[in-house]
């Protein structure tokens, strides 16, 4: 449940960035993806480590965590990178359509990739 709360905040907050910088400002999709990507990076490490995750896996291992948690979200980059060219790039689509795969196969990937890896 903690997941799904962090995870919304995230994605909304990935989603506003990524949009405002795509559609209004112009700015080349997949650059709009990478900093709206490492926005909900930066506020995603504080926000699972202390609160979604928390109580999971071996505290005294927390730089092995941190690069996981890393190492999980460039494959989440990935993957929302690929959403962004092949949607927009390729097909030709509107800049908010990739926001539909990102906001709900990523974060199926990342929460699993998380939990059993990361902070497991």
């Amino acid at each position: 449940m903690r997941y799904i709360v962090s995870g919304g905040i995230l994605t909304v907050l990935y989603s506003v960035v990524y949009w405002m910088l795509a559609a209004p400002l112009r700015t080349p999709p997949l650059v709009a993806n990478m900093i709206g990507f490492l926005c909900a990076l930066i506020c995603g490490w504080a926000l699972h480590s202390r609160w979604t995750f928390r109580g999971q896996g071996d505290r005294a291992k927390r730089h092995v965590a941190y690069g996981r948690f890393v190492a999980v979200n460039l494959a989440g980059f990935g993957l929302n990178s690929f959403w962004v060219w092949m949607i927009v790039g390729r097909l030709g689509g509107d800049v908010a359509l990739p926001i539909l795969p990102i906001a709900i196969v990523t974060p199926a990937f990342m929460f699993l990739a998380n939990r059993f890896w990361t902070f497991g």
